[in-house]
């Protein structure tokens, strides 16, 4: 999804796939020790990087040929085109910015779906909870002849939204966000100097038990009727610099549920978990059972 609407590439095809392979090996070098010689994961982020550079230049390149020969359709506009012809952006921060989004959209919001699907599982009483939510949106709808959903449903989804808030503070897909200090900072008590990288641990108050009470279980209650602080719920960092992806990240999630639990139930497969292998993941791809259910049938 992130590769179509920035760069107009469709999913399944040579390119995007290319694409995908390169930043599968990108990813764990990002965060692995910075040994710069062959065979280390840090070597093989760095010619993964200039793979995806190049792709995305080449990208740049036809679509300007294609802009000069007008060959490009109107109204079938991406980010790319809007970098090139709205934005004031160099060449360099061109690549930047683009591979900066196709970065934080791979394997996010799908292992965030997975989590959800993991956590709802193993807690039946949410799972009931939700799919009622999602079946009442769905009856109104029908009462009014309407069947797709807009921003006034989205709206009304707020067991769902404490369903995401949860897995998202349980499942921590992003741990940490590195921050590299531009001054010196002075900080209760200690001295960050110039140049050195800060590295905040989300998880740290995610999973602490002075924050939140009985913070391995998951328990979408938690977050009825209740104000969301900083400290309490920070999956997307926080301040200037938060994730730009944030209210879609959680809007995608809510949509997917939406047609997930009205339909269908599922079990596990076999025994499976998420783990932190640095980046949240499932050792077996989290196999499950599916099955389609009736609309009025109750799962407890």
């Amino acid at each position: 999804m992130m590769a179509k609407n920035i760069l107009s590439m469709e999913p399944g095809k040579p390119e995007t796939e290319k694409i995908r392979r390169e930043y599968t090996t990108f990813m764990p070098g990002t965060v692995s020790i910075p040994l710069k010689f062959p065979g280390t994961a840090y070597w093989k982020a760095l010619k993964s990087r200039s793979v995806i550079y190049s792709e995305i230049g080449r990208k740049m390149n036809s679509r300007m040929m294609e802009m000069i020969r007008q060959e490009y359709m109107e109204g079938n506009n991406d980010m790319l085109c809007w970098c090139l012809t709205e934005s004031k952006l160099s060449r360099e921060q061109i690549l930047d910015v683009l591979s900066s989004m196709l970065f934080g959209g791979f394997d996010t919001t799908s292992v965030a779906l997975s989590l959800a699907i993991f956590f709802l599982g193993q807690c039946p009483k949410a799972f009931q909870e939700l799919r009622d939510e999602h079946l009442g949106i769905a009856r109104k709808k029908t009462e009014i002849g309407e069947t797709k959903l807009n921003w006034e449903d989205y709206r009304q989804m707020e067991f769902t939204g404490c369903v995401v808030k949860e897995t998202l503070r349980l499942g921590n897909v992003a741990k940490f966000v590195p921050r590299k200090a531009i001054q010196d900072v002075h900080y209760q008590g200690y001295d960050i100097p110039r140049g050195c990288t800060a590295l905040p641990i989300l998880s740290a108050a995610h999973l602490d038990g002075s924050i939140h009470e009985n913070p391995q279980e998951f328990n979408p209650w938690r977050w009825q009727n209740k104000l969301t602080s900083a400290i309490e719920f920070m999956p997307f960092g926080g301040g200037n610099r938060m994730c730009a992806g944030a209210e879609i990240a959680k809007m995608e999630l809510s949509v997917f549920l939406h047609h997930l639990v009205r339909n269908y139930r599922w079990e596990l497969g076999k025994h499976d978990e998420p783990l932190a292998f640095p980046y949240t993941e499932f050792e077996d791809g989290l196999p499950i059972q599916v099955f389609t259910i009736s609309k009025d049938a109750k799962i407890m």
